[in-house]
């Protein structure tokens, strides 16, 4: 329960990012909604789901992490959320509605090779990264597990090498608008015990869902594809 001076506080200070969210510009105003979104908890930041009765089939790896282009709805703003998509061989470029620019090679479940103007660290909004696959994660099934090391660099000169493990923990239903619930299977990759991103991945569309938490500051995106 909020005792009350904190709730007026509180209060005050939702006022005080509203002013100042109505002057900054179109890009700055997605991120700080969506930090505004995570510190008052004002948005759901998961997607609904229904349980399934049995898993989808088995999944083959596709050519490129995603297809073509995303159209989402941002669960921490509300707002809608596109991803564009530049697909060169295995690998795609991708270029978000909220700002945030970022490559990766032959697997949507491994780490980024780039990144720009991404999440809020100062030391680590671009960089670049070096990704070795150690175990495949495909076909996808319930206990699948996949692999990987990464050397990341950044703008700043900071560096880290940490594994990733993604597994499909399950399957469930991701619950979207004005369709039937999409069947998917679960996936938590785990990047160091710095993050996790669990993945919505559904047969004929790839990610539906996704929701990335920091191991201490919480989550920091989340999104349905329409």
């Amino acid at each position: 329960m909020i005792r009350p001076q904190r709730a007026s506080a509180i209060r005050r200070r939702l006022a005080t990012a509203l002013l100042t969210l109505s002057i900054l510009p179109a890009c700055a105003q997605v991120d700080t909604a969506r930090h505004m979104a995570m510190r008052f908890g004002v948005v759901e930041a998961q997607p609904r789901i229904v349980a399934l009765a049995t898993p989808p089939a088995p999944i083959g790896k596709p050519r490129a992490p995603l297809a073509g282009d995303v159209a989402a709805r941002d669960l921490l703003t509300g707002q809608p959320l596109t991803m564009s998509v530049a697909r060169r061989g295995t690998e795609v470029r991708v270029r978000q509605s909220d700002g945030c620019d970022w490559s990766r090679g032959g697997d949507w479940f491994a780490p980024s090779k780039s990144w720009s103007g991404c999440g809020d660290s100062a030391n680590w909004r671009d960089g670049a990264a070096q990704v070795r696959e150690r175990a495949s994660i495909w076909p996808l099934r319930i206990g699948s597990e996949g692999r990987w090391t990464r050397r990341a660099v950044s703008s700043t000169g900071r560096s880290y090498e940490r594994e990733t493990v993604c597994r499909v923990v399950g399957a469930e239903a991701v619950v979207r608008a004005g369709r039937a619930p999409t069947p998917a299977f679960k996936v938590v990759c785990d990047d160091g015990g710095k993050r996790t991103r669990t993945t919505w991945y559904a047969p004929e569309e790839g990610p539906v869902a996704f929701v990335q938490r920091h191991a201490q500051d919480g989550v920091e995106e989340a999104w349905v594809r329409s």
